[in-house]
């Protein structure tokens, strides 16, 4: 599934920091594995930290999931779901932010283990 997202970002919402690595209007990789979300570029984990140009793209990719099933949720407008809940290796979401803001994530059945957040900037 790929979608694009438009609309206003989180404008009450603090962005972290320090933010990892230089915005990117590329794709960026986070990997979703069992009860952990890594970011690729930056290696960081449960928050997975990426910050992408507009027009950036993130490519939720499923690895090493086990029988555990996971999907990505925001935490906030604009409302963005994988669905259905997927498991299993070389399952992909992928989004495409058109609006800077921060946009937080998590996985909707693990909750706080599984946590994320794209800054993303003009």
């Amino acid at each position: 599934m790929i979608a694009a997202l438009s609309g206003c970002g989180s404008s009450t919402t603090a962005v972290p920091a320090v933010i990892p690595s230089a915005p990117d209007a590329g794709t960026v990789l986070v990997t979703v594995g069992n009860n952990f979300f890594r970011s690729e570029r930056n290696r960081s984990v449960n928050a997975a930290v990426d910050t992408v140009a507009v027009g950036g793209k993130v490519r939720w990719q499923w690895v090493n999931t086990g029988s555990a099933p996971h999907n990505i949720a925001s935490l906030g407008a604009p409302n963005f779901v994988s669905g259905p809940v997927e498991t299993g290796s070389g399952n992909i979401y992928e989004l495409t932010f058109t609006t800077p803001g921060v946009y937080r994530y998590n996985c909707a059945i693990h909750g706080d283990l599984m946590t994320g957040m794209v800054v993303v900037t003009p």
